[in-house]
């Protein structure tokens, strides 16, 4: 997958809210967007997007409709990884990552543990 990187970037807020409303679309189950820029310190992300697909192929069709809308709309957008297997699909848009986990790899993992005591933006 290329990286797509623009010199016209949309406010944070606004790509969370395309980001969000694309996961709706998509019929993402359990969303959760967490503020993380307090504990990553600008080096890890801003925003962490957790949410559920029913399926291997289900999230490797959200991680695709992401790098769709970034590529129409010129967000930044890194790269795609996991999308092989499909249980814990990765999508890096630099300082807003998306997770898409299958229900079982979710709960194996619960980031939200990790990462819910930040504040909770899209849900």
């Amino acid at each position: 997958m290329e990286k797509i990187r623009s010199s016209v970037s949309a406010p944070l807020l606004v790509r969370v809210d395309d980001i969000a409303a694309l996961l709706a679309e998509q019929k993402a189950m359990d969303v959760v967007c967490l503020d993380i820029s307090q504990k990553s310190g600008g080096g890890f992300a801003d925003r962490l997007f957790i949410l559920t697909a029913t399926s291997p192929r289900h999230a490797r069709a959200i991680a695709e409709a992401i790098s769709k809308l970034c590529h129409e709309k010129h967000y930044e957008f890194l790269r795609i990884e996991g999308q092989d297997v499909g249980e814990w699909v990765l999508v890096d848009l630099n300082d807003i990552v998306v997770c898409i986990f299958l229900e079982a790899t979710r709960a194996l993992y619960r980031l939200e543990d990790m990462w819910g005591h930040f504040s909770r933006g899209q849900e």
